[in-house]
């Protein structure tokens, strides 16, 4: 005779367990699964049990054992575990627990829900465990039947949420809950770091006289007459907010044309705020790099040791210029897209913001004792942060090579050359360039981060811009490149300072 999960359950020896309930896609699920084994090696060790929440009756499990245990607050967020009598959604708290698990996990209450997570605990061979529980008439998928059933017109909600927000996961499983009781339900999903989001963003903060700022309002449901933010709002709590809901939805109209010019108006005025600045500064600091400044002055310092009339000074100087530029256009795209590739892999992404961090405050040391080593002995070579003498070599054997022969090829050649040289001074322009890139698009890909990003490189190359100009007017170089020596120190303290700006941005995105 077949026995309930219940019956298995009491008749299995007992054993400790503690349930996890997680996403395939949870990153710290997954660390606590690779760890649970090293931690409790033992033979009677507490069981993992992992409860996807891919699988519908998994989620459902989790709400019916909130509503059993009552925690108070719902987690948020993944993951969640069953510890003893208590639901965790705190990782570190979790954490914090470790030596009390093998004794907690033996204190869970006897709840006929708990019944198929005991069965798969007391049946392990191994200390985790992955199980997904039948669909069973005590989970159930139907709405209460004790409310009102929202009519087709009024099953309206607008959702916003985040790429990479952890809070999300969980409110997308309780809206697919509501779907499931609601099939008339129209949901209208927008990312609030697109455009049309921050338009209808807008319309709902003014719908609901909410502060104009710029505070991140992801995850946020609304309905015609309320709304949720800042905390887990649950299938049955929006299901009854429909249920007495009657106004129309305020975002039912389609966005205007005069809306989207005007938040792209509101977006262009951030380019005039203090980011811009910053940018700039990080641009033009970046172009007097020594790495960079001494290459533009070699360059064009060549081609007047060649005699080369004004015109083809232009030509190849602005063409260079023009290379420069797409070269550092296209790494920041590149990178820019790999950062929204990642986004939805929050640790990777913070673990690169910290790295970032990291990097800028030793590189921001290491500015200063370049600058103190150049101005104790005045001599640029002293310096440890730049490009080495075989790279210089190269670098302007390149150059002799693409500007000796006059042509009618100088023009492409001289675009070939600046993607070539950007290309070689990566490693060191990039000090400055890579971090910056990643404050940029710390909100995803955008019209602000692309206009930035061009920003940034037109400041990038306005140095060498100059350099060319006065070439042209017939200004030697040798002033520049002495200008250029004895500020070396003083650009050094600047990067070290714009580092130790960089350090502070990427630990506040690394830790936010």
């Amino acid at each position: 005779m077949a026995q309930t999960p219940a019956a298995a359950a009491a008749a299995a020896p007992a054993r400790g367990f503690v349930a996890l309930f997680g996403s395939y896609d949870c990153d710290d699920c997954a660390a606590v699964k690779k760890q649970w084994p090293e931690a409790f090696a033992l033979a009677d060790g507490p069981v993992l049990v992992f409860l996807p929440i891919e699988h519908a009756p998994n989620y459902a499990l989790l709400s019916l054992l909130e509503d059993a245990l009552q925690p108070g607050k719902k987690a948020e967020s993944f993951p969640i575990f069953l510890v003893g009598d208590k639901l965790i959604g705190d990782l570190d708290a979790f954490y914090e627990l470790a030596d009390e698990l093998p004794a907690l996990s033996k204190n869970t209450p006897s709840l006929p829900l708990l019944a198929e997570i005991a069965q798969a605990a007391a049946k392990a061979a191994q200390l985790v465990v992955e199980l997904r529980v039948a669909a069973a008439p005590s989970l159930p998928d139907a709405a209460p039947t004790s409310l009102r059933p929202a009519s087709a017109s009024s099953s309206r909600l607008l959702y916003f949420y985040q790429k990479g927000c952890a809070k999300c996961s969980r409110q997308d499983k309780e809206l697919a809950i509501l779907r499931v009781s609601l099939p008339a339900l129209q949901l209208a999903s927008y990312d609030v770091a697109t455009l049309d989001g921050q338009i209808l963003l807008r319309r709902a903060k003014r719908h609901f006289t909410l502060a104009d700022d710029n505070k991140n309002l992801a995850p946020m449901v609304c309905w015609p007459t309320g709304y949720i933010t800042g905390r887990l709002a649950s299938a049955s709590e929006l299901q009854q907010a429909l249920a007495a809901s009657t106004q129309d939805a305020f975002w039912s109209s389609p966005i205007t044309d005069a809306e989207r010019r005007n938040e792209q108006q509101q977006q262009g005025r951030l380019l005039k705020s203090f980011t811009v600045g910053v940018v700039i500064l990080a641009g033009l600091i970046d172009g007097f790099n020594p790495c960079a400044f001494a290459t533009s002055v070699f360059l064009i310092g060549y081609l007047l040791y060649l005699k080369r009339r004004p015109r083809e000074i232009a030509v190849v100087g602005f063409s260079f210029c023009a290379g420069v530029f797409l070269a550092y256009v296209l790494f920041g795209l590149g990178l820019s897209f790999l950062l929204d590739t990642i986004s939805d892999m929050l640790w990777l992404k913070k673990a690169i913001y910290g790295f970032f961090a990291v990097a800028a405050f030793v590189l921001a040391i290491g500015h200063l004792r370049d600058a103190l080593r150049v101005r104790k002995s005045g001599k640029p070579s002293d310096m440890s942060l730049g490009l080495s003498n075989t790279t210089h070599r190269k670098i302007h054997d390149r150059i002799k090579n693409l500007t000796e022969h006059r042509s009618w090829l100088m023009l492409p050649a001289a675009i070939l050359l600046g993607v070539i040289v950007s290309s070689m001074e990566l490693a060191c322009t990039g000090q400055i360039y890579l971090p910056t890139l990643a404050a940029i698009n710390a909100a995803g890909i955008n019209l602000l981060a692309f206009l930035l990003l061009i920003l940034y490189n037109l400041c990038f190359i306005l140095p060498l811009v100059v350099i060319t100009g006065m070439a042209i007017a017939g200004i030697g170089t040798k002033a520049v490149a002495d200008w250029g020596r004895k500020h070396v120190g003083t650009t050094k303290i600047a990067m070290a300072a714009l580092f130790i700006a960089i350090a502070i941005v990427m630990g506040v995105l690394a830790f936010s």
